[in-house]
């Protein structure tokens, strides 16, 4: 069995977390196992299911308060339990600590995994980045990204290199086949009459989610279509401010703040339409997820094109006013709605190319280790 030292896992729930969680449940376990560190006082995401399915998670020192002794932490973790493949899981550049623990580990590959194409905090940050960067090729040994947008923020040049990969954001699609006794369903639940036209939209309330447009969307909605209803999902640390934003307006009335769920498929189902007004993204998991059950979905043009899947996708600039964004939104009330399936984004067929890939990397380093010996 090859083991995996994964990290970039958090305690609370976003990307990253759903993109290792996917992978996860579906890799063969009798041959490749994700363990993972945890920089937190809380349990990480899906620990409690991590450790069950035979993973190990390492409490390590948190590097934002003692970055030095979270990498002697690491080091430890990688030489005591001979970890080959080292997969740092990163939204920025701005902490590097993982790839240099793993480097002075001298693990043998070291995966840097850029899951973002932009970053939103503060100059400071944003030069960080764009220093550390130039430091990856020297620490890494291989360049993942979930886009081509992703990739070259994060890796400049090193996209044509041999040594990048781009590594699909995967769903099992057969969870969001659309089911309209399901829809009908979630919204009796949800108190929602049948001829309501709901939005949907699932992110943390943080800055690059750009929830204050998506606000203002939906007010010009319902200035058209007062039979509107606004969905929520996730948590976050701006979410007090956007309900005083809908308080404001006086539109709380017709938003639905539904925070965590581990039925996000099913919410999809009761939606009419999916809109993601954010500032970046790497290659957005909701997305996917969204067109797979069928949704028609609205996303800023500061989005790769390669989330545009379906007949009914668009882009749209975030310098349009509202009024342009509700205007496209209403344009697909009416549509007839079919899942869709994506091969490319199916996790079954993405989890064994995952599986070979690591295989491959272990089978080449066995091979050089032999000729080596034969020397």
């Amino acid at each position: 069995m090859i083991r995996i030292l994964q990290m970039g896992m958090t305690d609370n729930q976003g990307g990253i977390e759903t993109f290792l969680i996917n992978y996860y449940r579906n890799i063969d376990k009798s041959k490749i196992q994700f363990d993972f560190t945890n920089i937190y006082n809380n349990k990480l995401c899906y620990q409690d299911e991590i450790e069950k399915s035979g993973g190990k998670i390492y409490e390590v020192s948190n590097y934002y308060k003692h970055p030095i002794k979270y990498i002697k932490d690491v080091i430890k973790i990688i030489k005591e339990n001979n970890y080959s493949i080292v997969h740092c899981n990163m939204n920025s550049a701005v902490m590097i600590y993982p790839l240099i623990a793993a480097k002075i580990a001298h693990a043998k590959f070291i995966i840097a995994h850029s899951h973002n194409s932009s970053s939103d905090k503060g100059i400071v940050k944003k030069v960080l980045h764009n220093i550390n960067r130039n430091f990856i090729p020297f620490l890494a040994t291989n360049y993942w990204a979930c886009s081509d947008k992703a990739g070259i923020w994060f890796f400049k040049k090193n996209v044509k290199s041999e040594k990048f990969k781009i590594i699909n954001n995967a769903v099992d699609l057969n969870d969001f086949k659309y089911d309209e006794n399901v829809r009908i369903k979630i919204r009796k639940e949800l108190n929602i009459d049948e001829d309501n036209l709901v939005i949907g939209h699932v992110g943390r309330f943080n800055k690059q989610k750009n929830h204050e447009y998506l606000i203002e969307i939906f007010n010009q909605i319902l200035l058209i279509e007062p039979k509107s209803t606004l969905l929520l999902i996730g948590e976050g640390p701006l979410k007090e401010d956007i309900i005083n934003k809908a308080n404001a307006m006086k539109i709380d009335k017709k938003i639905i703040f539904l925070g965590y769920r581990n039925d996000v498929n099913k919410l999809m189902m009761a939606m009419d339409c999916f809109v993601l007004p954010s500032l970046y993204e790497g290659l957005p998991l909701v997305g996917v997820e969204a067109q797979a059950s069928g949704l028609p979905f609205i996303c800023s043009s500061s989005i790769t094109d390669e989330i545009l899947l379906s007949d009914y996708s668009v882009k749209i600039d975030l310098s349009e006013n509202p009024k342009k964004w509700a205007d496209n939104i209403l344009k697909m009330k009416n549509i007839k709605r079919a899942s869709n399936k994506f091969e490319k984004f199916d996790i079954v067929s993405c989890t064994i190319f995952l599986e070979k890939t690591y295989e491959n990397m272990i089978g080449e380093y066995k091979d050089v280790k032999k000729c080596n010996n034969r020397k």
